[in-house]
This record gives C-alpha cells, sequence and structure tokens, in this order.
C-alpha cells in the first residue's frame, strides 16, 4: 500500500495560489498610494528639515572602502588570500578540478565512494 500522500501532489498548487493571493494583495496595496507625485519639482528634493541643500561634493562623505574598518581588522586574513588570488578564471579552475580529485580520492580511500 504505497498510495501517493495527497499533500505531495497538491503542494505545488497551494504554493501557487498562496504566491498569487500575496501578489494580489501587493499590487492592491501599492494602488493605494499617493498618484499625484510629479518628477523635477520640489517632491524631489532633499529634505533636511526645511534647511537648503548643500551641493553633492559638501555633503558626499568620502572614504576611501566603506568596508575599511572590517578590513582592517581582517588584515591578518586577507593578506595571504588575497595575494593567492589571480583573477585569472583558468587558475581557479585548476584548484577546483585539484580540490575535487582530492576529495574524490579521500572519498574512494574512505570507502564511501
Amino acid at each position: 500500500m504505497n498510495a501517493v500522500p495527497t499533500l505531495t501532489f497538491w503542494a505545488p498548487l497551494v504554493c501557487l495560489i498562496a504566491f498569487l493571493i500575496v501578489i494580489a494583495i501587493t499590487y492592491a496595496y501599492r494602488n493605494r498610494g499617493e498618484g499625484s507625485y510629479k518628477e523635477g519639482t520640489e517632491q524631489t528634493e532633499i529634505f533636511l528639515s526645511g534647511e537648503d541643500a548643500p551641493e553633492e561634493s559638501v555633503r558626499h562623505v568620502r572614504a576611501h572602502n566603506m568596508y575599511w574598518g572590517f578590513f582592517e581588522a581582517m588584515k591578518r586574513y586577507y593578506g595571504p588570500t588575497v595575494r593567492a588570488h589571480s583573477g585569472i578564471v583558468n587558475d581557479y579552475l585548476i584548484w577546483l578540478l585539484g580540490l575535487t580529485a582530492v576529495a574524490a580520492i579521500a572519498l574512494f580511500v574512505a570507502g564511501l565512494f
């Protein structure tokens, strides 16, 4: 008696119906938004509590890299790994094939392959 459970057959349909219901609710909610938006007017200006926004060069926060603190903290790890990466796809494929061969040999020796 190997009957296929009903949920196995209906699960994709239930997920599809749930997805369509979520899409319909999202679309209906989106359509309730304000329709009077006009591009190129004051609506598109930056709001700074009623003050005039400074020029972009003044308000731009300069940084060499936004992950500078993370890289600085992990410098002992990233230094050797960055030097090991050449950026050439062939090198990465050779590493992939080599590691796959080592893993296959290990599985074969362990009797799992």
